[in-house]
């Protein structure tokens, strides 16, 4: 947790304070403080002790404010009223309607609507009787046609077991890595904390690729920005990649730029490029897709590059060699095309 440190003295304290208590909530409250302090992430405390990321904060901001006493206080102030079977159910329906990102905002939220007055563990307890946890909600592209999705795995899949052997089918994308680190877990001995140096910049690479569904070769191409002349630039580079193809089939998704008067221009002319597009709002059905989570993982992930020269090396050096990372490649994509909200 950022900013939260303890001394040896403080910790001690904690450890004594645990030992010698008998109430399980103050022992697992204090021991989420010590467990922070030791470097764990609020998700694996989390997890660990089944307590919420609000509860939680809510011990750092006790044991700051009041030490152990305040940290272990149960405060059952203020008058907690119970809500009938049928507010219950309208207080769910709110719930589902709208996200409230703190206890406060629900217990407003009753208090106004039903005028009863709930205190902040009183509504957690609610909360989680009625089935609720405080966490993330999951982001998913916006209003997808499943129908659509569907449809177009089944094609896929059909095509490319009847598809002449030489045809080539391709997935392109873009990816604008930025020049700084990205923090991730990793193994770190117990009781140390591990600094990672960070960039105060923005500058970012625009990276043009395709990848081939079958031999999983990777084409990828540095431009200023990601637009029609890049997408154009990419498609000559591939054109000119598959010379003994017959046909190439590029499935791409529908930004703008795609449908451009000088990309559907260069199409007509070349004869041999079939573009595909995928159905509106499915970035999940582009293998390429994970090819650039896997060089974020290699090149970006706890990995500190000084100046935006180092960092375009790394970046280049990826994929100069990702040859040697077919097998990993191969269990990436080896799923192939699919439909990924089907086990949301």
């Amino acid at each position: 947790m950022i900013n939260f440190w303890l001394t040896d003295d403080q910790v001690r304290e904690l450890r004594e304070a645990r030992r010698a208590g008998r109430n399980l909530r103050a022992a697992y409250k204090i021991n989420a403080v010590i467990l922070l302090d030791t470097g764990w992430k609020l998700k694996a405390v989390r997890e660990a002790l089944l307590i919420d990321d609000e509860t939680l904060r809510s011990c750092i901001e006790k044991y700051q404010s009041g030490g152990i006493a305040e940290l272990i206080k149960a405060n059952y102030q203020g008058r907690i009223c119970h809500l009938s079977d049928a507010q219950q159910a309208k207080l769910c329906e709110e719930l589902e309607s709208n996200i409230y990102l703190t206890t406060h905002a629900v217990i407003e939220y009753v208090q106004e609507a039903f005028g009863f007055e709930y205190t902040p563990s009183g509504m957690r307890d609610l909360l989680h009787r009625l089935g609720y946890e405080f966490k993330k909600p999951k982001l998913v592209p916006g209003t997808p046609d499943r129908e659509d999705q569907e449809i177009f795995v089944e094609q896929y899949e059909q095509f490319m077991e009847e598809k002449p052997g030489d045809e080539d089918v391709l997935f392109i994308d873009a990816v604008h890595p930025e020049h700084n680190t990205m923090a991730a877990y990793g193994w770190i001995k117990r009781g140390q904390k591990r600094k990672l140096q960070t960039n105060s910049g923005r500058q970012r690479l625009n990276l043009h690729g395709a990848i081939n569904s079958e031999t999983l070769d990777v084409t990828v191409i540095a431009s200023t920005t990601v637009d029609m002349e890049s997408i154009s630039t990419l498609l000559e580079t591939l054109n000119q990649k598959y010379p003994l193809s017959n046909r190439l089939h590029i499935i791409l998704d529908n930004a703008r730029y795609h449908y451009s008067q000088v990309v559907r221009d260069w199409v007509r002319e070349n004869g041999r490029i079939n573009l595909v597009f995928f159905p509106v709002y499915s970035p999940e059905l582009n293998l390429i897709k994970r090819l650039w989570k896997f060089f974020k993982k290699i090149v970006l992930y706890n990995k500190y590059h000084e100046n935006l020269k180092a960092f375009r090396s790394a970046s280049i050096e990826f994929f100069q060699k990702i040859g040697q990372r077919k097998t990993k490649l191969a269990s990436l994509l080896g799923r192939g095309v699919e439909v990924f909200w089907l086990t949301l």
